[in-house]
């Protein structure tokens, strides 16, 4: 969390503000899960951050992990090189995601907020295991009737990553 956010244990925001957040979580999952990660991209803003980082690196003040982007620009490179670069097994992501938590609210009216998250990935096979599971510590704007993402932090409960950390979680 950066240093000019205000914690608030129980912060309360308007319904309009909560659909906003919680539409946003849902077309994120769904993207990647459905394979329409050129949509990806689109829910960051264009000075966007995201990583995934070990709970142990998060809460060592660490800012790189296994990925790290801090621009629209590179995520938009990273799923470039995902669907024409990379080779890795067959598999689809399936993400669950419990209610999100707004923790704070920062100097510039950012909302910082905390999701669960697991995701099952299953191999061409049918072989189905519990990918990762985590956190994700985000900075939320609202712009207009949409939440986009300032910040995404995936915070990973594990600190090993299987090889196949290819797509985004």
């Amino acid at each position: 969390m950066s240093s000019t956010t205000t914690r608030f244990p129980d912060i309360e925001v308007g319904a309009h503000t909560k659909a906003c957040i919680s539409r946003l979580n849902a077309h994120y999952c769904s993207a990647i899960d459905n394979g329409d990660l050129d949509r990806w991209p689109t829910f960051f803003t264009d000075d966007c951050t995201y990583r995934i980082l070990t709970r142990a690196d998060f809460d060592a003040g660490r800012d790189f992990g296994i990925w790290f982007c801090n621009t629209r620009g590179m995520l938009l490179d990273r799923v470039s090189s995902i669907q024409s670069v990379n080779v890795f097994e067959p598999h689809v992501y399936r993400h669950v995601i419990g209610p999100t938590e707004i923790v704070g609210i920062d100097a510039d009216g950012a909302l910082r907020c905390e999701t669960s998250y697991m995701v099952v990935r299953t191999g061409y096979e049918g072989t189905m295991v519990v990918f990762s599971a985590g956190r994700y510590v985000d900075a939320v704007s609202i712009e207009g009737r949409a939440a986009l993402l300032r910040e995404r932090t995936v915070v990973t409960d594990s600190c090993r990553y299987d090889t196949l950390v290819a797509l985004p979680l």
